[in-house]
């Protein structure tokens, strides 16, 4: 069920009837976004199916709430509204106290309500994305594509804006690149060692909120995004692995989003910028090795495997678990989390934290291109390996 220790906020968009047909509802968080909004929304109205056919407007819904604006995001949205009425956006408009005037409170509260709104015609996919973001011309039916293929959770691939990260300065631009091999590197290696039926390479790392779809089946079971006030898609990411959803890292699934120092959340892509501005970090930029990497997912496969054997005949857990990883103590805990558990993700978890100390003092932070390289490396054993697929472009 829907998380309900807060009182919900009944007034958002409760004055816009939902069309019938409407199957997608696309929500949007904005706080002082002038520079980007009609850029943002003109994609919407240009929305293709697969087959470069434009998508009927009475598909899908837009659900932008902005909140705590001091510019004039809003006057552009009811500009946008008049010069394109043939589009369901609903605009709100809230200013909110301090504890609510954040992302992971306006996020849930703009997915509650999507999830309210499509149930009322037998439920639908939601989509978020940024006020500063703007969507590929086929993220509508690239998404759908996806769901109908089994996902029930989709990530997107995304980009900066070409012209802002020829902006940044070459320290930061650095990093960047570094960072999204690195992260493609991992991607890649992770449908190797895993196998994900439903996540196959090739794949990408992103499943943040610039770009992510969940189905209202899915959602609801999840519990929708818990209570955070910033990082709230990587929350929701954590909450999702727990049910064993079915996400997929969609390369296909694309956006462009803006490569500013100073963003409108705590902690974001911009806090990351900024901290790739300093000398110092390009300098010492580490990160988890590749044996780090390696060893954890090669141990998570052995563990599915295990988690998948738990009721064949001749089942020896105690001998099974301390094969797979003999620094943990197994004991009557543990045989019972693994026993009683009712996804793998959630029981996973667990054993991760009563590993992790161990792990990473096994195998320290290496410097990113040491990490890179091994990563390649091991990659190029792979016949079907392309490193066109971990390249940022």
């Amino acid at each position: 069920m829907i998380n309900d220790t807060e009182s919900p906020d009944h007034s958002f968009f409760t004055r816009f009837e939902i069309l019938s047909g409407v199957k997608l509802c696309v929500v949007i968080p904005v706080k002082d976004e002038e520079a980007y909004i009609l850029k943002n929304l003109t994609a919407f109205a240009m929305q293709v199916d697969l087959s470069g056919k434009p998508v009927k407007p009475e598909e899908f819904e837009i659900l932008v709430l902005a909140n705590n604006c001091s510019d004039d995001s809003a006057a552009r949205i009811k500009e946008f509204q008049r010069n394109h009425p043939h589009m369901n956006i609903y605009l709100e408009e809230a200013i909110l106290p301090s504890h609510q005037a954040n992302i992971g409170y306006i996020r849930r509260k703009l997915m509650e309500c999507a999830y309210t709104r499509l149930l009322k015609n037998g439920g639908g996919i939601i989509l978020t994305t940024d006020g500063d973001t703007t969507v590929a011309k086929d993220w509508i039916s690239q998404t759908q594509r996806e769901i109908n293929n089994g996902a029930e959770a989709v990530g997107g691939r995304i980009f900066l804006y070409d012209d802002e990260l020829e902006c940044l300065d070459n320290l930061t631009r650095a990093c960047h690149f570094k960072d999204e091999r690195y992260q493609l590197l991992i991607a890649e290696l992770e449908s190797k060692i895993i196998g994900s039926a439903h996540d196959p390479y090739p794949r990408h790392h992103q499943h943040f909120n610039g770009s992510f779809a969940i189905t209202t089946d899915c959602y609801k079971k999840s519990g929708g995004i818990p209570v955070v006030d910033d990082l709230e898609d990587c929350a929701f990411f954590d909450r999702l692995q727990n049910i064993d959803a079915k996400i997929r890292h969609s390369l296909k699934v694309r956006v462009h989003t803006s490569a500013r120092y100073l963003g409108r959340v705590t902690v974001g892509l911009s806090s990351q910028l900024n901290m790739w501005k300093n000398p110092d970090h390009f300098k010492n930029f580490t990160t988890e090795s590749f044996h780090t990497v390696s060893n954890r997912l090669v141990k998570k496969k052995m563990l599915m495997d295990l988690w998948e054997s738990k009721n064949r005949a001749g089942f020896n857990f105690n001998q099974s678990i301390k094969n797979i990883i003999p620094e943990i103590d197994v004991n009557e805990e543990i045989y019972y989390s693994f026993n009683n558990h009712c996804y793998f993700g959630a029981w996973y978890e667990e054993i991760l934290k009563l590993h992790q100390t161990h792990h990473l003092k096994k195998y320290p932070k290496v410097p990113i291109d040491t990490a890179i390289q091994d990563l390649e490396t091991e990659l190029k054993h792979y016949p079907d390996h392309s490193f066109s697929q971990t390249s940022i472009l």
